[in-house]
């Protein structure tokens, strides 16, 4: 991966205390999309993927796109995550524009909801088409062809196409674009875990779907689980970076579960370096691990739950580290001081 997509990625993916302040998943989105474009549109638009000539690179045109931007919904009911228009190669050496429109409602996606969808990306279209025709038309060469597509991140299911239609009197206007229903993934989580091992943009997806699943102190969970999934997968190491920053920037933990989940990531990479570390620096390494793990966990039990027993206490200070790990995640979720010891 580029230092500078590296730079961008480690400077802005920074943790925000979720308790005061509201997910903000604009900015992770945006450089998901830049980071892992060609995986998102084999994943997401699989008609465009084989049309679409990658080895050249595609080109973000933020700055254009600011230039023709379509104002959000004023009602409110809308969270628009990202737009992003690139400009990519067709196969046959004939440029094409791709208009990747990312939109989020707060729940189901209604009737009301669609309509303002479909004439926002209308208006998009012909903007861009509009500005494209004058500027090719200026250059002495034909206008790009251009894809739209639109993700909506709450919709479980619905048309894979939208129709923004507009007529009186037998005269007007049709447009068609695709559509994915993003969480209609949730009914598919295995195949979705599946296309992972090879797909890191499906490792995006399943990022949004928990941080729309679970909230506050619940996401520790998964965002460990997720963690573990990556270095399972083989990825690059620049690669497992990049995703682990996108899923702490989607994935806002509350900062009193900051520390399980970095405790937890720790030990993950320690298992991968097993095979890798003679016995003796193991068993060193450990060492510490675990009484920084059994440290922690008390002192968090203590806050929650008050005192505890010097039984209690010795089980904690002479348990091993997988148990620790299990012990802190049931922590995130435990009513009772049972509840954080059970298998």
């Amino acid at each position: 991966m580029p230092a500078r997509k590296r730079s961008r990625i480690a400077s802005a993916a920074q943790t925000v205390d979720s308790d005061s302040a509201k997910d903000d998943h604009d900015s992770p989105w945006k450089d998901a999309l830049e980071i892992f474009f060609p995986q998102a549109i084999e994943l997401l638009a699989p008609d465009l993927y084989p049309v679409i000539n990658w080895s050249i690179a595609p080109v973000f045109l933020n700055k254009e796109l600011q230039a023709i931007e379509v104002p959000d919904d004023p009602s409110g009911n809308g969270r628009l995550y990202a737009d992003k228009l690139v400009r990519v190669r067709h196969r046959n050496g004939v440029d094409a524009w791709i208009l990747v429109h990312v939109e989020v409602q707060g729940g189901e996606t209604g009737p009301q909801a669609i309509v303002r969808i479909t004439h926002r990306m209308y208006r998009y279209r012909t903007r861009i088409e509009d500005r494209h025709e004058t500027l090719s038309a200026q250059a002495g060469q034909a206008p790009p062809a251009l894809f739209s597509l639109c993700i909506l991140v709450a919709s479980r299911s619905g048309p894979r196409r939208l129709e923004y239609c507009n007529r009186f009197l037998g005269q007007g206007v049709s447009f068609f674009f695709p559509v994915v229903h993003l969480s209609q993934w949730l009914s598919r989580w295995n195949e979705l875990e599946s296309l992972a091992r090879t797909n890191p943009f499906a490792v995006v997806i399943m990022t949004q779907l928990q941080a729309l699943r679970h909230h506050g102190a619940q996401r520790v969970a998964p965002a460990v689980s997720l963690a573990r999934l990556l270095y399972g997968y083989g990825y690059s190491r620049d690669q497992i970076r990049a995703l682990l920053r996108l899923i702490e920037w989607i994935l806002r933990l509350p900062k009193d579960q900051e520390q399980v989940y970095i405790t937890a990531l720790k030990r993950i990479r320690q298992e991968e370096k097993m095979g890798y570390v003679m016995i003796a620096e193991r068993l060193g390494m450990e060492k510490g691990e675990v009484q920084g793990q059994a440290k922690l966990l008390l002192r968090q039990i203590e806050r929650r739950f008050g005192p505890v027993s010097a039984d209690i206490t010795q089980r904690i200070q002479t348990a091993r580290s997988p148990d620790l790990e299990t012990w802190a995640l049931n922590f995130v979720n435990a009513q009772t001081l049972d509840e954080v010891f059970h298998p």
